[in-house]
């Protein structure tokens, strides 16, 4: 089968919206189930995840292959909770057609629906819009299309029609068939993406159904149209007009792949070279790693050889196999625009673009950055052995989750895009038996100075032999926020022999990033030495390397210290009716509010604030804003701390060290 058959197509939206029943509902509609499953008993095609079953929503993509009577479908469900977006994400670099499906609602459209179709414009993507629930009581039809079209834009064109809302939806008209003003707009839509047909409507004011809809593939292909469809998939009203115009007209992934400008594909040209690109990755207990690949050039068999960008070296491609659902159906071989799974290759990652001869590459898809974190402790010895290892696989399959090791805290470190982004892949790892306790990070805060002082201390030590000793006298000078840490030599007449001054260097060195008053690291002050005393016999590197670092220690204690804590630039995206509560909350957050920017019904605020009041912000967002509002952030400005907190925050952090 050609690419001119196959249709690749992403369902992206709210959690609430209905995508995995309308996709099991497309599935029945063309045969390939007997029976509907639901997501309440977790037997639908999509939720097969032992997670996604208890918890009744999608957590991961999944993959449905169906032969329909004109083409192939690959339809991809993805999770619809912001925290899973990553998996929505990378499905679009697997997709021609990004359908969004919203549920009908007076409040309007999710902003996380709105980021969603923004990408998928951004990304080249065909776009369709599939509003359900339409069943629902107090629902307005014309209202709900309204507010559609205002967050999506006017090219959002009904292309059928809910009969009514409520219990009474029971059938849909289609546009085209009817005359209105809905159907004015679709034919100005579709006709503004060709020129021959643009010409041919202003002459002749009407255009056949037959030329009508051979033009909605370029239509959608060029973003001058995207249609919408109203549907319920509980019931299956709506759907086979839904799945007709899906196969028909849809964008075909032979249009999809003729524009694409990336990944070292031959535009135009027929070429025997394979260039495949990895978009998601799963572990299996049986089958190793699972990696999901869309075929941007040439043809795949089983047993056929790529580079692996990270090595530069061929590797066999195992196990080739169609999708649907939990199952992999064997397959031989797969041409352009298909989307096929390998077997037990652990090395390979979302992005990595294999090629079967020159140079493999990387993809970088728009992946939001983790916000979120937590410190992990192994609960037992098993866990120690195998976490790191498991931790990678983790890191593999979901690229919003990370971990690194803080080198300051001295803490194992998971980040994600919310608390129930890590609680859903810490249970993961417990399952694949590496069960972790968890706690806040200990904020990296910093330790400086605020005026002049002198430090001085004397190391002596004699328990019989050779014995040590040192003596080092320093002046502290606090410098400007950011200025940094220098260390000056003004030692005259021999105090300190020149051979010892780079040892009292390295003592205060090392002091100072363990800290001094609450075992945080020291900045933005100069060390002055400036005399000192040695032994001839018993004096050593070691012996200044400790002078020098007590000496700091003296003298800072009398510097007036303080301690800076992280602050955060943040921008917080909410609908306009939560920003009360969101500036509101902040301002307990010992916040300040720098600018605040409209477009449409979402308001977007510009603030700061201490890193050590949003370290569990996501949760709190979410419960203010009832799962709609969204934020990011990044490292502003170290901050002195309230003289009021530092107290109970040196307290803690000592507390911690002593633990640690």
């Amino acid at each position: 089968m050609s690419a001119t058959d196959i249709h690749n197509i992403t369902f992206l939206g709210s959690s609430d919206a209905g995508k995995t029943t309308l996709i099991e509902r497309v599935a029945h509609q063309f045969g390939a189930i007997d029976r509907v499953g639901t997501v309440e008993d977790g037997t639908t095609l999509c939720d097969f995840l032992p997670d996604e079953k208890e918890k009744r929503h999608s957590l991961s993509a999944g993959v449905v292959h169906l032969e329909a009577p004109y083409g192939k479908l690959n339809l991809i469900d993805t999770p619809g909770y912001p925290d899973f977006v990553a998996d929505a994400i990378t499905s679009m670099g697997a997709a021609g057609t990004a359908v969004i499906v919203v549920p009908a609602r007076e409040t309007g459209v999710p902003f996380h629906s709105l980021q969603l179709w923004e990408m998928a414009g951004a990304l080249g993507l065909a776009r369709a819009v599939v509003v359900t629930r339409l069943d629902s009581d107090n629902l307005h039809l014309d209202k709900v299309i309204e507010n559609v079209r205002e967050v999506f834009g006017h090219r959002v064109v009904p292309f059928t029609l809910a009969n009514e809302t409520g219990p009474g939806f029971q059938s849909v008209s289609v546009v085209e068939q009817e005359e209105g003003e809905h159907r004015d707009h679709l034919v100005d839509a579709v006709v503004e993406a060709n020129d021959a047909l643009m010409e041919k409507y202003l002459e002749e004011g009407e255009i056949s159904h037959e030329a009508l809809e051979a033009a909605f593939p370029l239509a959608m292909a060029k973003g001058t149209f995207a249609p919408l469809f109203c549907i319920n998939p509980t019931n299956g009203v709506g759907v086979s007009e839904f799945a007709d115009f899906m196969v028909r007209d849809f964008p075909n992934a032979a249009m999809q792949l003729a524009v694409m400008h990336s990944d070292n594909i031959e535009s135009g040209a027929e070429s025997e070279r394979t260039v495949a690109r990895v978009w998601k990755v799963l572990s299996d207990q049986h089958l190793g790693q699972i990696t999901y690949l869309r075929i941007l050039q040439g043809t795949l068999a089983s047993g056929d050889s790529l580079i692996d960008p990270h090595v530069g070296k061929p590797v066999k491609m195992n196990g080739l196999s169609t999708l649907f659902g939990a199952r992999l159906n064997s397959v031989s071989r797969v041409g352009p625009g298909d989307i096929v799974a390998v077997t037990r290759i652990d090395d390979l990652c979302i992005g990595d673009v294999l090629v079967s001869e020159g140079e493999g590459h990387f993809h970088k898809f728009p992946l939001p950055t983790p916000y979120t974190s937590r410190a992990i402790v192994p609960k037992d010895r098993n866990a120690e052995q195998k976490i790191g290892q498991e931790l990678h696989k983790l890191e593999r399959e979901d690229p919003c989750f990370k971990t690194h090791y803080n080198d300051v805290t001295h803490e194992t470190i998971v980040e994600g895009l919310s608390e129930l982004h890590l609680h859903a892949l810490l249970h993961r790892l417990e399952v694949r038996g590496v069960a972790v306790d968890t706690h806040l990070p200990r904020i990296a805060y910093r330790e400086t100075i605020t005026s002049a002082s002198e430090g001085t201390f004397k190391h002596k030590k004699q328990s019989g032999g050779k014995g040590q000793f040192a003596s080092c006298s320093i002046r502290l000078i606090p410098r400007e926020r950011g200025a940094g840490y220098e260390f000056v030599d003004k030692v005259v007449g021999g105090s300190v022999p020149r051979q010892f001054i780079p040892a009292v260097q390295k003592g205060v060195g090392e002091q100072m990033v363990k800290g001094v008053i609450a075992g945080s690291q020291v900045v933005d002050l100069t060390v002055e030495l400036y005399d000192g005393k040695f032994h001839a016999v018993d004096s050593d590197e070691h012996s200044f390397r400790v002078a020098g670092a007590r000496a700091l220690m003296d003298g800072f204690e009398r510097a007036n210290p303080i301690l800076l804590e992280p602050v955060m630039k943040i921008w917080i995206t909410v609908p306009s009716r939560y920003f009360g509560d969101v500036s509101g909350d902040l301002n307990s957050r010992r916040g300040q509010i720098h600018g605040l920017e409209s477009a449409g019904d979402f308001q977007t605020v510009e603030a700061e604030a201490p890193l050590a009041e949003l370290q569990s912000y996501s949760t709190q967002l979410r419960a203010m804003t009832h799962g709609e509002g969204h934020f990011s952030m990044e490292l502003a400005r170290y901050a002195q701390v309230p003289s009021h907190l530092q107290a109970d925050i040196m307290a803690a952090q000592g507390e911690a060290v002593v633990h640690s």
